[in-house]
């Protein structure tokens, strides 16, 4: 066997840290609250160390799930050992400087058209800015590969996030990191040579300031902070959380990155289900793409990201700010200063998972391309991607908070484990509010939708109907209140998990 080549995408995951501790990442993506998980996910898929434990000493490696096969002799996670808090006295959360009333000044375009001598594609002209309102904070989540040794490195997971403090809101918008672009004043390459290019250079601001740059060059915006998060951190950063759940929705199978005794490496494969995974596994989880593609494991680092603020959620993020912020500052870099961190801290305590929204500039917004070099790229085509910038600076239309009212029940009429869960992480992405109930039987041929009124105004009928495939006569009405719920799905032996 051969080993499947570490491409060192520091996975936004790494984000997490930004995510957890600066909040900035109090983004995920909404999905069912920790609490509905706890509740959710039976007892014997729990695994979540408590949160007395999370921060003294860092989880120990674990097994993976009966649902990885096969079972190979892993080798130890490395050791993470946080530094000792030094901040005196602690940030009080009561006390929180507001955040500012304003972003930073607005990065003006500065550009020299520089075509690369080797390259006869034209460059093209820069599109047009797109307007953030000034109560919206924009936050440059990157994951770079650089290591102590290595004269280069790449920003190998790009996530682009809004934040509306005072809803509060927030949209992520995942970047692929093989975007073909033109880096100002220098020439067309892949977006993640970008933040490189400009700390090699000593051009103004460093990296972020010709990342900046880019991105206002080639999507029409700019980030007024950024958080860089380094390969090397990120399984300790998973590992002093207690490990992460996943809610798999595809099967995902891929190389282990490390040899085993006889020095093959391993072929695992995840079922669908939910699943606990240490720094290590969350890590392979995020990127892999053997078998995928980019895109998907583009939104698999979402995945691991929204998991990641969860697991902040349980620990009580507030509390534990100030010591998480101590211990894990090593492991990134931000212009942030604390007060900011800790505002939005605080957002993210205040998070409805409506008013959390996940984009990805995805396989219709780009055009594969061949560099001159032969690397696989692509071409962003700004009249697909413009309208999802638009949505992703947009702020959370009213309706989809009255959505989240909605609450609907879910029997797994299957018997399969976990795919009331996914369902319920499903429907948590837009609005609904998903809880489990205990299904009469397994052995549901048809998945069911019940609706518990006379009327289906304001339930969202057409949009679940469309992903669960469900029929006029798949609906039924019965005008009788069942316990505060409006709905009830049954999923049945045609539902598939992966779409």
């Amino acid at each position: 066997m051969t080993p499947v080549k570490l491409e060192n995408r520091l996975l936004f995951i790494g984000l997490l840290l930004v995510l957890i501790v600066n909040q900035v990442a109090c983004i995920p993506g909404p999905s069912p609250t920790q609490s509905q998980l706890s509740t959710l996910t039976p007892s014997s898929t729990s695994t979540a160390t408590p949160s007395s434990s999370v921060l003294a000493t860092p989880a120990p490696t674990g097994t993976f799930p009966p649902t990885w096969t096969p079972t190979p002799t892993f080798l130890p996670t490395p050791t993470f050992t946080p530094d000792p808090p030094t901040l005196t006295p602690t940030p009080s959360p009561t006390l929180v400087t507001p955040l500012p009333p304003h972003r930073p000044t607005a990065v003006p375009i500065v550009v020299t058209v520089t075509p690369h001598p080797s390259s006869t594609m034209t460059i093209p002209a820069p599109v047009p800015r797109v307007y953030i309102p000034e109560d919206a904070i924009t936050v440059a989540l990157l994951g770079i590969d650089q290591r102590p040794d290595w004269n280069d490195w790449h920003t190998d997971a790009v996530q682009y996030v809004v934040i509306y403090p005072h809803i509060p809101s927030v949209s992520v918008l995942s970047i692929p990191r093989d975007l073909y672009i033109y880096v100002p004043n220098f020439w067309m390459t892949r977006i993640n040579f970008a933040d490189m290019y400009g700390e090699l250079n000593h051009h103004e601001g460093g990296g972020f300031g010709l990342f900046n740059q880019a991105l206002l060059y080639n999507l029409g915006i700019t980030a007024d902070y950024y958080v860089k998060v380094n390969f090397d951190g990120l399984i300790g950063l998973v590992d002093t959380l207690g490990g992460v759940d996943i809610p798999v929705h595809c099967r995902l199978e891929d190389y282990w990155p490390y040899p085993d005794e006889q020095g093959e490496y391993p072929w695992f494969v995840l079922e669908p289900g939910i699943h606990h995974l240490d720094g290590e596994q969350a890590l392979w989880y995020s990127r892999s793409r053997k078998t995928t593609s980019a895109f998907s494991r583009e939104k698999r680092q979402q995945q691991v990201l929204e998991a990641m603020w969860r697991r902040g959620k349980q620990i009580d993020l507030l509390r534990t700010a100030p010591q998480l912020y101590e211990q894990t500052r090593g492991l990134y870099q931000t212009d942030m200063d604390w007060n900011t961190i800790l505002s939005l801290v605080v957002v993210a305590m205040q998070l409805e998972p409506s008013n959390v929204r996940m984009y990805n500039i995805g396989r219709q917004q780009v055009e594969p391309y061949v560099t001159p070099y032969g690397g696989n790229v692509f071409i962003p085509l700004w009249d697909e991607i413009s309208p999802i910038i638009e949505q992703v600076i947009a702020a959370p239309a009213s309706s989809r908070a009255f959505q989240a009212l909605v609450p609907i029940e879910i029997w797994n009429g299957t018997p399969n484990a976990d795919w009331d869960l996914l369902a319920a992480d499903w429907l948590s992405h837009y609005g609904y509010l998903p809880s489990i109930g205990e299904p009469d039987r397994r052995d549901y041929a048809q998945t069911q939708l019940v609706v518990f009124s006379d009327t289906s105004k304001g339930l969202g009928l057409p949009l679940l109907q469309s992903y669960f495939g469900l029929g006029e006569n798949n609906i039924i009405y019965q005008n009788v209140p069942e316990s505060g719920i409006k709905l009830r799905l049954i999923l049945g032996q045609n539902h598939v998990t992966c779409k």
